[in-house]
């Protein structure tokens, strides 16, 4: 089960390229806007065969930092350099030789607020700069200075205006207004530098749903404070793990098992090579009373799929019926001969159930596409709806069936049926299995037939019996 323990989430990119080397691409979202007005600056420095002066004023967490440190991403033949703010900016700029690159952008970092700088210092950045982009050294070299608050912005724009003129600010306003990525895109921004930093876990895997999200997205005026709003939130969800960890670790299964086969609509509601339980999709597919009562807790939504490690797996026709007939006792055999069914083991029983999803599952197999096969016959249907008929008044003994077959194929070294846990659960699990990697419980959907919505409530409801019994709902 996969948990946050160690959750690298930075917000700010010196940390960020600091975890991030080599995947940056992967993680930064594009400006477009920011962008745009870069290639404006540097057509206007092509033009003029000298370099430029930007004032980056955006607010704290907007990322601006991120974004000039990053152009090069996003176009060709950047180099970008940091000028810190313990490094004197005349003395650096006067080390610089030409560029063959096509822009070089120069970063004064650790300059954003008026009360970290004297006036007379301000005065000398300036002139430096004014003298640098002049030269033949300078021409292709844009100074970006990033500030967070107006009365800085303003200063530098009045002294780069007194010092400079038109050919240091040019001929609009010489302070540009950042205001980040796009709000739609912060939830794409933290899922891709999730995913990358946290072996390939999004928001959800960590205990955030969709809704959960939508409400921080709210909260959140910048990227950087949307960020650690969800890192908050994901560290409160691994104290809680950490709390519930001392209570019975379990894996939690449902086992769809229907006569129509309903491959498609588990696809729907589920994510992920593994068939994880996707709750969101669960929650916008049914509206079952089960949806009210699961969304007093929008916070915990996402946490519980991902402490049980809830998947959802479909256990085809002729498996079930193959495993049934081989692995029955004698009274099961006998309801089922009286109910006109074949109770003959089937010699390829163990070549059934190794194609399945729950097969799969056990080995920790990513589970491939699907064989493309023919339509179950309609006996086979038949003696299907016959069991399921079986299951509606006594699914115990079909369930011990399909379980001591799971023994004998070597999924599990011990196995119960009707198993309690914890408190609070309306029934108690179908199966419970033991395996050398913990306690699997199974929940086995015996269904004629079935769709979407209706596993979606039987495995939210499921869900929310085991978070009450673990004491993770109220």
């Amino acid at each position: 089960m996969n948990t946050p323990h160690g959750l690298s989430l930075p917000d700010r990119y010196d940390m960020l390229k600091r975890v991030a080397t080599g995947h940056m691409t992967e993680i930064i979202s594009a400006v477009d806007d920011s962008l745009e007005h870069i290639d404006e600056l540097h057509g206007e420095m092509i033009s003029s065969s000298r370099g430029a002066f930007l004032i980056l004023r955006g607010d704290s967490g907007t990322g601006k930092s991120t974004f000039i440190h990053t152009v090069g991403l996003f176009r060709d033949g950047v180099e970008t350099k940091t000028v810190t703010k313990d490094e004197d900016v005349g003395r650096v700029l006067g080390s610089l030789k030409a560029t063959g690159a096509g822009l070089r952008i120069i970063v004064l970092e650790g300059r954003e607020a008026l009360t970290d700088i004297s006036n007379e210092l301000l005065e000398k950045d300036i002139h430096a700069i004014n003298s640098f982009i002049r030269t033949t050294n300078g021409e292709k070299t844009l100074i970006a200075w990033p500030v967070n608050r107006d009365d800085l912005a303003e200063r530098l724009s009045s002294l780069a205006s007194e010092l400079g003129a038109e050919s240091l600010v040019g001929l609009g306003d010489p302070i540009y207004r950042f205001s980040g990525p796009l709000k739609e895109k912060y939830i794409e921004i933290a899922n891709n530098t999730i995913s990358l930093l946290n072996q390939g876990e999004n928001i959800h895997d960590l205990g955030i749903s969709s809704v959960r999200a939508e409400e921080l997205l709210a909260e959140s005026n910048t990227i950087g404070l949307f960020l650690a709003k969800i890192r908050k939130d994901l560290l409160a969800n691994q104290r809680e793990i950490s709390r519930l960890a001392k209570k019975e670790k379990c894996r939690v299964w449902v086992v769809v098992l229907a006569g129509n086969d309903p491959d498609g609509d588990i696809d729907g509601i589920t994510r992920g090579t593994m068939y994880s339980a996707d709750i969101d999709r669960m929650l916008s597919v049914t509206n079952a009373n089960i949806v009210q009562d699961l969304k007093q807790y929008p916070e915990k939504l996402g946490m519980l799929g991902s402490y049980f490690d809830a998947r959802i797996l479909h256990f085809p026709v002729l498996a079930a019926l193959a495993s049934v007939r081989t692995f029955a006792d004698e009274p099961l055999k006998n309801t089922m001969k009286a109910a006109g069914m074949s109770a003959t083991p089937e010699k390829d029983v163990a070549d059934r159930v190794s194609e399945t999803n729950l097969f799969n599952s056990f080995k920790n197999n990513p589970i491939r596409a699907r064989k493309v096969g023919g339509k179950i016959g309609p006996n086979s249907i038949i003696a299907f709806e016959k069991l399921t008929t079986i299951a509606a008044s006594n699914d115990v003994a079909l369930n011990r069936a399909i379980a001591e077959c799971l023994k004998v194929l070597g999924l599990c070294t011990d196995y119960k049926v009707e198993d309690d846990f914890g408190v609070g659960l309306s029934r108690r699990t179908d199966i419970v299995l033991s395996t050398a990697e913990g306690s699997i419980r199974l929940e086995m959907m015996w269904r004629k037939k079935t769709g979407r919505a209706e596993i979606a409530n039987y495995v939210l409801t499921k869900l929310y019996n085991y978070g009450k019994a673990i004491g993770y709902l109220a």
